[in-house]
Parts: C-alpha cells; structure tokens; sequence
C-alpha cells in the first residue's frame, strides 16, 4: 500500500470524512464491478456497493493493515453479496459474454455457439456458492490461486478443492456439449 492510501485510511480511521470519501473514489469502480460480477444484477450491485462502504465506514477501526485495503474492501464485498444472495435467493441469470461486451458478435457469428454458451452459464450458475465464486475468480476474472486465497480469507488448498469440485460437476453436466 501506497503512502497516500495509508494516510487516508488513519484519518478516516480517526473520524475524517474527506479522507473516506477519497478511499470510496479510490476502490468504488472495482467494487462496483466485483458486486455486478458475484450477482448478475445491476440494481442488486447498487444496493450492495452502497452496503460495503457502509459497513467500510462502521468497520474501519478494525482495519489492521495486515492486508491491502482492497483485500479488506473484497472480503467484505464477496460476504455481503454471499449474505444477500442467500439471504433472498437470489438467481439472476445474466450473460457473462454480453457484460464483456461479446455478446452481440458471438450471437450473430454462430447461433448454435451462443447456444452452447448459455449451456455453460446456466451450468456455471447452478454450482454451489462457494465452488461458483472460486471458478469466476479464477476463470472469468482471472485471480490466481493464491490471491483468491488472500481475498476470500481460506488457504490455496480449499480453493483448489473448490475448483475441482466445480470442474467435475461442469464436466459432468455439460457432458452432452463437449
């Protein structure tokens, strides 16, 4: 962590409101966007954006600076939107390629691969929580083993048992696409 984010964070940590508010313009893009990923929905990850700084702000004292600040922000992301999803049952199905901005190209190109792909969405979805966050880290968000360890708070060796539980189950319900 930079000099200026430590400072920052210790003058929020002692009450300053400018200071929080250069933290939250600092992170809110790459929360924004790790909510809208981990729900699927745009007015879901609004709400839990608004939530996570909320509780960044109420939480702050306990910040120890024995991680990065975004670790800390991600853990408390990745819980919220675990919390709201079960929580409310949530299962918005949205496709992955059409938020990359591929959809369109890959729809026209070839109808029977978007077929396919939304085979691999749906499969990808019906995983359990844990095994589905670990597998779009690693494959559609691209963190390698150890940061999700360090983001999600667990050793290298339960996300990589959550990866092979997700891959067997997708090799096995996606089977009759291979």
């Amino acid at each position: 962590m930079d000099e200026k984010t430590v400072a920052l964070i210790r003058s929020a940590q002692s009450g300053d409101q400018r200071a929080f508010h250069e933290l939250v313009a600092m992170y809110d893009a790459r929360i924004m966007a790790l909510a809208l990923q981990l729900l699927k929905n745009k007015e879901d990850a609004e709400d839990i954006y608004q939530e996570v700084f909320i509780k960044a702000w109420k939480n702050l004292t306990s910040f120890e600076f024995k991680s990065d600040f975004y670790t800390w922000l991600y853990r408390i992301t990745a819980n919220t939107c675990f919390s709201y999803r079960s929580g409310r049952q949530r299962h918005h199905l949205e496709n992955i390629a059409l938020e990359e901005g591929y959809h369109d190209a890959f729809h026209e190109a070839d109808p029977e691969r978007s077929d396919r792909q939304q085979h691999i969405i749906d499969a990808v979805d019906m995983l359990p929580q844990k095994q589905k966050t670990v597998f779009v880290m690693r494959y559609y968000q691209g963190h390698k083993i150890s940061d999700i360890a360090v983001l999600l708070g667990c050793t290298t060796g339960t996300v990589k048992r959550y990866l092979h539980r997700a891959t067997l189950k997708l090799r096995k319900d996606l089977a009759a696409y291979a």
